[in-house]
């Protein structure tokens, strides 16, 4: 098989994340769970988005586990959800951020974020490490299929 024919099949990790994800908005939603927004009429300020739109992010990603649902009642008024993620979307975090460093490097006039360590605040930059703990540059890392890896 080739490349190319890995990367387009049918069983192809990335083609069935991002079609489980669903568009491309759910990233924004996810982006602004990771800053900490939880409530609903926060997420529809924060993406830029409007309520039909949100809801359905929000939905489609609570179906998949990536958020979850808390109550949370304001004094005086009904009981509502908050959306928080759990560790399935933590574990989605990294891709966001790859994505804003990379439109930080090849879209400079974007990011008003950045990644910091949350104890320290201190910058932090995605890499690849080996299973060895090697640290391995981009243009150094090819995908494979799965019959091609090492076992």
């Amino acid at each position: 098989m080739t490349q190319a024919s890995i990367l387009t099949a049918n069983g192809c990790s990335i083609r069935k994340t991002l079609d489980a994800l669903g568009p491309l908005s759910s990233l924004l939603v996810l982006r602004d769970a990771a800053e900490g927004t939880r409530r609903f009429e926060d997420f529809v300020v924060s993406t830029g988005l409007n309520e039909a739109t949100v809801a359905a992010r929000l939905k489609r990603l609570v179906s998949l586990g990536i958020l979850t649902k808390s109550p949370y009642t304001d004094a005086g008024k009904r009981s509502r959800d908050e959306y928080v993620l759990t560790a399935t979307g933590y574990e989605l975090v990294p891709v966001v951020v790859a994505l804003m460093q990379w439109g930080d490097q090849h879209r400079p006039d974007n990011g008003p974020m950045r990644a910091v360590d949350r104890a320290t605040d201190e910058p932090v930059t995605l890499r690849y490490v080996s299973d060895a703990g090697r640290v391995v540059r981009e243009q150094d890392v090819v995908l494979v299929g799965a019959s091609d890896r090492p076992s």
